[in-house]
Parts: structure tokens; C-alpha cells; sequence
């Protein structure tokens, strides 16, 4: 009989890359006769869930954070350190649904990891896909955030680094909160109760193994592509695509700066934006490039089968960014930064173009060498999909985490 799996994360909709991957490995395993169940936040965007009455409470960080005062800060600590309603509510959850194993996503700050000690309490063995680097950055993405630099100064537990550079949100504050986050649960032991990491891209592996984790408990799984993602007959109808969340980021800055140096290109963007950024948004944008807004899944399909190239521009250490294996499945090239996982999908002239992180020159070259040579972008569109049915198949991931679980439930017995 095919163990029975709690999925966690604190979105259940889809969103980002962690929250449509906990939604695809549901279907994939559902598809291959599993019962699944969920965990996560409760939220207006959820999908329907029976045990959506054990959901825990919503929580808007952005709001509270808004809102500066010590307050606040206290409550947010809290509830990102330790929260006992999630604990509990968790605990009753196992009591219901009486999983075989847990296993998690994204649940710090909304969730917290005190719902592990709920799983260890009832011997419910824990698995962890990790989706960033929040349990060894006190910044999540090895970031300064008032200075867009990467920084690896927080080195095996040693995080003040954090504080003095103010690298979240060019705040002391919240770099304190974080830094004093990182030390609670290193000081909990949270990750001695975790069976294995999934790391989806080798080189987030490569990160964790730096600062101390153990080898044998991190396994190398990545993403996967759902069979019905996978497009035939696109088209090319001359425009460059950005999907995701428009903020610096995302490296939209040079985006724009690369596309106002190409009047003959053309960019659409599709995806969230948040204030200030929103506000000026209009004056920012050259005007070949058009902002979409949010789109649903079925009209982002269209908007890549359309597409000339995806353009992935991020200036973090992006770990493996599901966008570029949707372009893949849609057959289209991907111009991506030079850096953190996303060198292990996209090669220099293979599959698409490489350029300078933070560099809109550079981006401008890579970006006008496709829009001069369409039928190259299409040739590599065809070693993109190739690639992604080779290496990200459904099936493929399926045997592997089969054989993960197997083993977390045989080490557990």
C-alpha cells in the first residue's frame, strides 16, 4: 500500500515556484495512488480543502511590518520563531488525517517549524523540500537588500554579520529579527528531527553542505514538469517575455535598461508588483515594453507560446526557478543571469544565453543576438524541451521520490 503523504506549505494556491510545486508533487502523487493531505495558512486565495478548518490563522507580515513599532515586532517573532496555534492546530491534524510521513515546503515564518515537534511527538518521520537558503540566511537569499549585493558574510551559525550590514530591508530591526530567528532555531535543533532535505538544484546542495549540514541527509531531487505543461506548435510573435514578480529582485531594473537600448525588441511583463514599485511602474516602463499585470495559468501558457525567449534577469541566487523549466516545456529559449542554479538549466548557447547578473548591457547583447537570429532561438527552444523531458519528467521525479519515501519510512522502522 502506497504510503500515505501531508504535504506543508503556507500558501495551498499557486503562486510562486514553492507553492505550484507543492501543488504539482500532490497531483503527481495522487496520480500514482497516494492519499494526500495539506497543511498550510489560512488565506481568501486558498484552494477548497477539507481540513481547511486546521488551517492556521492568516497572518499579513507585509502589513504588520508596514505598521513599525515594538508591538508588532513581538507579535511577528512570535509567530515566526515558535507558534504554538500552528503546533496545535497541526497536531490535531496528524490525529486526523494519520499520515505516514510529513512532508514539508515552504513554512517559515507563516507556519514556523515549531509543527515538527508536533510530527517528532507522534512519530511521524519529516522530509524538507527546500525551496531558499532561510535555514542557513538570515536574509533567505544571501542578499543585502538596501544594496542588491550578494553577501555570504553569516558563515555555521555565526549571523551578526546580518545586523551590521542591515541586509534585510536595510533595517536594523529587521535584521535583528531575523539574525534572532536564525539563533532560536538553531538553538531548538529543529534540523536533527528532518529525515532528509530535498535540494532541487545541486548548487543550493553545495550552499548547505558549506555551512555544515550533512551530507547523507541532502538529496539532489529537482524540479519536475507536468506531462500536460509540455506545448507543440508554438509560434514566435516577436516579443520577449518576464514572468514573475517585477521588483529589483527579479532584476528589473536592468530588464528595462536592456530593453530601452533595444527599440526595435519588444517586452512584455506579466506577474505582481508591489508599492513603491507600483506607483512609478508607468514612468519606468520604455515604450516597447508593456506591463500584463497578473496572469492566470491558461493565458501564461499563451503568452509563452508566443514568445520569442523567456528572460530571467534575477540578481540573487535564484535556486531552480520553475519559470525557466515552463519555458522549456513551451519550447522556448531563456535568457537567464550568470549566477546560483540557474547555470545548471540554462548553458551558453545551449538552451539559451547567459548573461551578467545586474548588467543591462549585457543583458541587451543576449537579448539582441535571439531577436537577430529567430531560427537560432528556435533550435534552442528544441534543446530546452528536449532537456526538460529527459531530466524533469513526471515520471522520472516520481520514481525518485517513491524511493526517498521508502527509504525515510525504512530508516524510521
Amino acid at each position: 500500500m502506497k504510503p500515505k503523504i501531508l504535504l506543508v506549505n503556507n500558501q495551498h494556491y499557486y503562486g510562486g515556484g514553492n507553492s505550484t510545486d507543492y501543488l504539482n508533487t500532490a497531483s503527481l502523487l495522487r496520480e500514482n495512488g497516494h492519499e494526500v493531505a495539506f497543511f498550510a495558512m489560512d488565506s481568501g486565495k486558498n484552494l477548497a480543502d477539507p481540513n481547511a478548518d486546521l488551517f492556521v490563522s492568516h497572518i499579513d507580515f507585509l502589513e504588520l511590518n508596514g505598521q513599525r513599532n515594538l508591538a508588532n515586532s513581538l507579535k511577528v517573532l512570535a509567530r515566526v520563531i515558535y507558534s504554538r496555534e500552528a503546533k496545535k492546530k497541526f497536531g490535531q491534524l496528524l490525529e486526523r488525517v494519520q499520515p505516514d510521513l510529513v512532508h514539508l515546503h515552504n513554512i517559515h515564518h507563516h507556519l514556523s517549524p515549531s509543527i515538527i515537534y508536533a510530527a517528532k511527538r507522534r512519530g511521524v518521520p519529516v522530509i524538507w523540500r527546500l525551496h531558499d537558503y532561510k535555514c542557513i540566511c538570515p536574509n533567505t537569499r544571501y542578499l543585502i537588500d538596501r544594496t542588491g549585493e550578494i553577501c555570504e558574510a553569516c558563515s555555521k551559525g555565526y549571523y551578526f554579520p546580518a545586523i551590521f550590514r542591515r541586509c534585510k530591508k536595510d533595517s536594523v530591526l529587521a535584521s535583528t529579527m531575523a539574525v534572532l530567528e536564525k539563533y532560536a532555531h538553531d538553538f531548538l535543533n529543529i534540523h536533527r528531527h528532518i529525515e532528509y532535505y530535498l535540494a532541487p538544484s545541486r548548487f543550493l546542495r553545495r550552499k548547505y553542505l558549506q555551512q555544515g549540514f550533512p551530507e547523507e541527509k541532502l538529496k539532489y531531487l529537482p524540479l519536475f514538469v507536468p506531462e500536460e505543461m509540455f506545448q507543440r506548435g508554438g509560434s514566435d510573435e516577436g516579443y520577449f517575455l518576464f514572468l514573475g514578480g517585477v521588483n529589483a529582485l527579479k532584476g528589473i531594473f536592468p530588464l528595462l535598461e536592456a530593453v530601452r537600448s533595444l527599440p526595435q525588441t519588444r517586452l512584455l511583463l506579466a506577474g505582481g508588483v508591489q508599492e513603491p514599485l507600483a506607483g512609478r511602474l508607468a514612468e519606468l516602463l520604455p515604450p516597447n515594453a508593456e506591463f500584463l499585470g497578473m496572469q492566470g495559468r491558461e493565458e501564461v501558457r499563451r503568452l509563452l507560446a508566443g514568445a520569442r525567449a523567456l528572460i530571467v534577469p534575477s540578481i540573487w541566487y535564484e535556486n531552480q526557478p520553475f519559470v525557466i523549466l515552463e519555458a522549456f516545456a513551451a519550447g522556448k529559449p531563456v535568457i537567464a543571469s550568470d549566477l546560483g542554479g540557474m547555470t545548471e538549466l540554462v548553458k551558453q548557447g545551449e538552451r539559451g544565453l547567459l548573461a551578467p547578473p545586474g548588467d543591462g548591457q549585457g543583458l541587451a547583447g543576449a537579448m539582441k543576438r535571439l531577436w537577430d537570429d529567430p531560427a537560432w532561438a528556435v533550435e534552442m527552444g528544441h534543446q530546452g524541451q528536449e532537456y526538460a523531458r529527459q531530466r524533469h519528467s513526471a515520471q522520472t521525479h516520481y520514481r525518485n521520490l517513491e524511493e526517498i519515501y521508502q527509504e525515510t519510512l525504512g530508516n524510521r522502522k
